[in-house]
């Protein structure tokens, strides 16, 4: 008799709510986590360690790690209106990402 064990990493996403990514500029960054558990015959059956959250963009798939989970300014830091659809954007930001619009 023999078993098939180990310890694989699954992600995880953290917080459902979009964020805003400071790379490409839409609104579709996650906070995630890879968390590691022990498999059984390719079976997660628990977590054998926790992961660290980072904010991660589905479009442009970067990753940026250098953030506060509670505090996420830097992505706020330089805040303006788009003159199309009214909404706040970053002023380092050429297209609007919500109407799609260049930013005059």
């Amino acid at each position: 008799m023999f078993f098939i064990a180990g310890i694989s990493p699954k992600t995880i996403v953290a917080d459902e709510h979009k964020k805003l990514c400071p790379v490409c500029g839409l609104a579709r960054a996650y906070y995630r986590r890879i968390d590691h558990y022990f498999t059984l015959f390719f079976i997660p059956l628990f977590r054998v360690k926790k992961g660290e959250e980072f904010l991660m963009c589905e479009k442009c798939e970067q990753e940026i790690k250098e953030f506060g989970s509670e505090n996420d300014s830097f992505l706020y830091d330089k805040i303006v209106t788009c003159n199309n659809c009214g909404k706040k954007l970053h002023s380092d930001f050429i297209f609007c990402p919500y109407c799609g619009k260049p930013k005059k």
